[in-house]
């Protein structure tokens, strides 16, 4: 049980600073988009809530513990089922063509790079400091336009991605748990087994197969 425990409360430690620091980070990740933050925050919750909660019931009730640990590890891989949407997602609006993302100037120019290249592309930035002009301007979200028009339109398709694939991992963990339910229902030793789960002819001296 040792080396299922020690590596088992490492990572809670580990994922509880992990998601605070991404919480102080996601105030300026991808912009600081406000749905971007949100679906952070939350996820950071249910993330957080779910693995104290399997912690609490490693000992307690091995079902409850069962079910959390799962919440808990689909709540982590959001992230990698919001890139792909994202990756489709920024396509699409890339096609569509009307969606734009605002851009503090200073922003733009850490992109660009180029002082005339930020000047005739948005003329509002003008400034004898071009890297300190907190002036908002907004940038057409297009894969097709260089490395700022792909990065505005990752900034428009992050916080719709996170929520999407939030609520799509919810459902179908949900869904997992209760198609498992019958299948995970008494607790023998270590394991848990199914309902009609028979221990003494399964593990009967006259059982062929043990």
């Amino acid at each position: 049980m040792r080396e299922q425990t020690v590596p088992g409360y490492t990572c809670i430690i580990l994922l509880i600073i992990g998601n605070i620091c991404g919480g102080i980070i996601s105030r300026r990740a991808f912009g600081g988009e406000i749905n971007a933050q949100s679906a952070y925050y939350i996820l950071a919750i249910m993330l957080i809530f779910s693995a104290l909660m399997g912690y609490y019931n490693v000992k307690r009730n091995t079902r409850a513990h069962r079910k959390w640990m799962l919440r808990s590890v689909v709540y982590f891989s959001v992230v990698i089922s919001a890139r792909l949407i994202m990756l489709a997602a920024r396509l699409i609006v890339s096609n569509i063509g009307t969606y734009h993302s605002l851009w503090r100037c200073d922003e733009v120019f850490f992109i660009v790079k180029d002082e005339n290249t930020l000047i005739q592309q948005f003329p509002q930035c003008s400034s004898s400091t071009p890297s300190d002009n907190g002036l908002y301007v907004p940038v057409h979200a297009s894969i097709y336009e260089g490395k700022l028009g792909t990065a505005a339109a990752v900034r428009v398709v992050q916080g719709m991605a996170l929520w999407v694939a939030t609520i799509i991992h919810m459902a179908l963990v949900e869904a997992y748990i209760r198609s498992t339910e019958s299948a995970n229902s008494q607790r023998h030793g270590f394991v848990l087994e199914a309902r009609d789960f028979d221990s003494e002819k399964t593990y009967s001296p006259r059982n062929s197969y043990w």
